[in-house]
């Protein structure tokens, strides 16, 4: 009886590892069924990651060319720019050329015409020029008589002063209109002053100035003798209103 349930039981185990190893190597083929899927699927994943990184290669490849081909159409373009302004400038000058032309020769017609209206009534240029050498003689001669004619009245001045001195007769000297000068000494013991303006100035023997201290007349002078560019004068006592000083201004009667 022993040895019948020892042999069902060796039976048992057999067909058990029997079925266990039919199991294992059943599952074994699944599992290398799924490696080979797997490896299939590896294969194909890596073959378009190659694709994939091809593609993308052919792309930045492509998208530097297309960077390279923007930038030289941009240089292409700024280029065109610049000789279309260069154009317009040249353009603006010509039509800034051709107006100041337009206008000088619309000027030089009218100059033209105004000139002709002009020979018409005073003459042609050969007889305008005549006239004017004409005018030139009469007006040098006119300035000589008047530069003898201020040296003869000069002269005569110069006498009627000298005459004075022994008639004691009173003689009025013209100073120029705009003489104007300043008090540069004072001596109030002997009454005269010492004026910075002379000769060159216009200033002459017993010629009278007024003496002003701000726009306030003051006192009246008389030249008593000139140098080159000083003079010294008396003061004249019936019009002196106030001490007079260094620094007071004096001019001519007339200014």
């Amino acid at each position: 009886m022993v040895r019948i349930l020892l042999i069902i039981t060796l039976i048992a185990v057999g067909v058990s590892g029997w079925l266990s190893y039919d199991k294992i190597d059943t599952k074994i083929a699944g599992l290398e069924s799924s490696l080979g899927d797997a490896q299939n699927d590896l294969s194909d994943a890596q073959t378009a990651q190659a694709e994939a990184e091809k593609a993308r290669d052919d792309f930045e490849e492509e998208a530097n060319s297309a960077k390279q081909a923007a930038s030289r159409l941009s240089d292409q373009v700024g280029g065109l720019q610049r000789q279309v302004a260069e154009q317009r400038n040249r353009a603006e000058a010509a039509t800034a050329n051709f107006n100041q032309t337009t206008a000088e020769l619309v000027e030089s017609r009218r100059t033209s015409e105004r000139w002709r209206q002009f020979e018409m009534e005073y003459g042609t240029r050969d007889s305008i020029k005549e006239r004017l050498a004409t005018i030139a003689s009469v007006k040098d001669e006119r300035d000589n008589f008047i530069t003898e004619n201020s040296i003869l009245l000069n002269r005569i001045e110069q006498l009627s002063v000298e005459l004075s001195r022994y008639t004691g007769t009173s003689v009025k000297v013209s100073l120029p209109p705009d003489l104007a000068g300043k008090i540069t000494a004072v001596d109030s013991q002997y009454d005269f002053v010492v004026l910075n303006v002379g000769e060159d100035q216009g200033v002459r023997e017993h010629g009278e100035l007024l003496v002003g201290r701000s726009d306030k007349l003051i006192g009246r002078l008389r030249v008593l003798s000139v140098e080159k560019n000083r003079s010294i004068a008396n003061i004249m006592p019936d019009y002196k209103q106030s001490e007079i000083q260094t620094g007071d201004s004096v001019y001519s009667e007339r200014n």
